[in-house]
């Protein structure tokens, strides 16, 4: 199990948080609020990375009920998170307005975390009283302790864009990086899946070749078809392939250009268990995706791998990782795909992802 550590704010992002500005001054001592409503985000990457916010409200209301109201794809991450007292899915259709209903009265304070103007909608017909997000998206009006200067943060990594909402709750002056936690269960599960010994001792690494926002921040599947057989070949290594049932085709893809045996557990697991097998791999090869963001609050050694998307905004909050980029003049464009070849990603070769592995191969061997 995984021992969060608590780290000073760096002193550049102190200081940004100073420009932040909430609609009006609040103070815990003043309010001791028992009843807490977060809106999580709405994909797995911008979950994990908002984890720090969690960890600051349990600081600032240590006596707190905690509800997270969460889509469904993104509720498992949130289960066993210490403070948090249940996790609410939040269903995409007309179901969502039944679950606000049922949630009237019963919460004191929430924080939105998206920027989206349905989600501050969504706390205002609560009726939660005191309700906190960024002035974003002309929705200020439904956030009675709204925060203006977001744009101050232009540069921050996500983790503390999210983080600068709690100046509007007495502010913070340290954060717990984003930690994910497993329950016995989901690691004897894991241990099930991906056994530890048998007949081939090598260790396991992961191939992570989707990303759900897109071609421009997906490693050809070649690539990652020759990375997997070079560490085959040199450290013996076990592969296994992962992510979600969309991701299928590409995970196929590489399956039939390795050559070797590989266990594909792509649309096979439910995220808890992803999050399992992630925690029992040596190095996981993967695109900026949800699971890389997974595997970081895991402590699992990571290589990777970015194109359209900028790793200072994005990138795995760890220093367990190797990140390869190769930026090109109109880097980071943010687009889900490219006219001009996607060369920013096929700039990464397989000797380099290969070379970036070793280490973390070869770490306390």
């Amino acid at each position: 199990m995984l021992t969060a550590i608590e780290q000073p704010l760096p002193p550049e992002v102190k200081q940004r948080f100073q420009q932040l500005r909430p609609a009006r001054k609040f103070s815990p001592e003043d309010f001791p609020v028992p009843r807490l409503l977060v809106r999580s985000p709405n994909w797995v990457g911008d979950a994990v990375m908002s984890l720090p916010v969690l960890s600051g409200l349990t600081r600032l209301f240590p006596q707190a009920e905690i509800t997270v109201l969460a889509a469904r794809r993104v509720a498992p991450l949130f289960q066993g998170f210490p403070g948090v007292t249940e996790v609410v899915p939040y269903p995409a259709g007309r179901g969502k307005w039944q679950v606000l209903w049922d949630l009237r009265g019963h919460a004191d304070l929430a924080v939105t975390l998206p920027n989206s103007l349905e989600s501050a909608l969504g706390l205002w017909l609560v009726g939660v009283p005191l309700r906190v997000g960024y002035a974003a998206d002309t929705r200020r009006p439904l956030l009675n302790l709204a925060v203006s200067g977001r744009r101050s943060l232009t540069g921050l990594h996500t983790v503390f864009y999210y983080l600068g909402l709690l100046q509007a709750l007495g502010g913070v002056d340290a954060f717990t990086p984003p930690t994910l936690y497993l329950r016995e269960f989901e690691l004897a599960t894991a241990t099930r899946l991906l056994p530890l010994a048998g007949s081939n001792p090598g260790p396991w690494v992961g191939l992570s070749p989707g990303a759900a926002y897109g071609p421009a921040k997906r490693w050809p599947p070649e690539h990652f078809a020759a990375a997997g057989r070079e560490l085959a070949r040199e450290f013996g290594a076990r592969l296994v392939l992962l992510g979600g049932p969309e991701e299928g085709p590409v995970a196929q893809l590489v399956k039939e250009r390795l050559g070797l045996p590989v266990l594909n557990l792509v649309g096979k697991t439910d995220l808890r268990q992803a999050l399992g097998v992630l925690s029992r791999l040596k190095l996981l090869i993967t695109n900026d995706s949800g699971l890389m963001h997974a595997a970081a609050a895991l402590q699992v050694p990571l290589v990777a791998l970015f194109g359209s998307t900028d790793p200072a905004a994005t990138g795995p909050f760890t220093d367990r990782a190797t990140v390869l980029r190769h930026p090109l003049p109109c880097a980071p464009c943010l687009q889900r795909t490219c006219e001009t070849g996607y060369a920013c990603l096929t700039a990464i070769s397989v000797e380099e992802a290969v070379a970036a592995a070793r280490p973390w191969l070869t770490e306390n061997l």
